[in-house]
C-alpha cells in the first residue's frame, strides 16, 4: 500500500489487514516495510511502483499473493479470501483488477493492459516474471507502468476482472455506515 504524509496508518492497522499490511512509505519509519521515495508526488509514483516491485521480488519470496491498494480504497475481506482460495497454487501468473488498455503512445507502455489503481491483486508467479527495469521516457501513470512491467516481463497473463462491488474507492457505503476515504484535498 503506497502511503505518504497524508495517510492515516492507524486506520489501516485497525482493519482486517493486521499483520499482512506492508506499507510502502516515502520515508523510513517504524511502521514502514519499504521506503521508496523521499517525497512522493504524482510525478514520482511510477518510480515508487518500480521500487516496491523490486522489494517484493527480493524480500518476499515466501509470499504467494500481493495486493496493491490505494490509501483511499477498501477491499472486502471475504472477497479477498475467496480469491486467494481460488488461485492458491495456480501455475500461471494471475493479475486481478479492473483493466484498462494503455493507448498513450509510449512504445514501451502502449498496448499493455493495466489495473485500475485503486486495487490490484497478483500472485507470486507474476512477481517471478515481472520486469521492474523497463525503460520508458517521462513520468507515467504508476499503474500503467506496472502493467507494462507485467507485459514486458511475463507476456500474456491470466487476467481476472475484479468484482467492483467488493472494492470501495474514495468512499465506503454499506448498510448504515459511511466513511469518506478521500477527505483530504490531495485525493480529489
Amino acid at each position: 500500500m503506497p502511503v505518504n504524509q497524508n495517510s492515516d496508518l492507524q486506520f489501516y492497522r485497525n482493519m482486517w489487514v493486521g499483520e499482512y499490511l506492508r506499507p510502502v512509505c516515502d520515508f523510513q519509519e517504524d511502521h514502514c516495510s519499504m521506503a521508496c521515495n523521499r517525497l512522493s508526488t504524482w510525478d514520482t509514483l511510477d518510480k515508487k511502483t518500480a521500487c516496491f516491485v523490486r522489494e517484493i521480488k527480493a524480500n518476499y519470496k515466501n509470499t504467494e499473493f500481493f495486493i496493491k491498494l490505494d490509501d483511499d480504497a477498501f477491499a472486502d475481506y471475504e472477497y479477498i479470501m475467496k480469491l486467494m482460495d481460488k488461485y492458491r497454487g495456480y501455475e500461471k501468473p494471475v493479475y486481478i483488477s479492473d483493466f484498462i488498455l494503455n493507448l498513450d503512445g509510449n512504445p514501451v507502455l502502449n498496448g499493455s493492459w493495466y489495473g485500475n489503481g485503486k486495487f490490484y491483486m497478483f500472485n507470486r508467479k507474476l512477481v517471478d516474471c515481472i520486469d521492474p527495469d523497463i525503460v520508458y521516457h517521462g513520468n507515467r501513470n504508476e499503474d500503467a507502468v506496472f502493467g507494462a512491467m507485467v507485459y514486458n516481463g511475463c507476456g500474456l497473463v491470466e487476467q481476472v476482472r475484479e468484482d467492483d462491488s467488493k472494492i470501495w474507492h474514495r468512499e465506503y457505503r454499506n448498510k448504515n455506515k459511511y466513511i469518506d476515504l478521500a477527505a483530504l484535498r490531495n485525493h480529489e
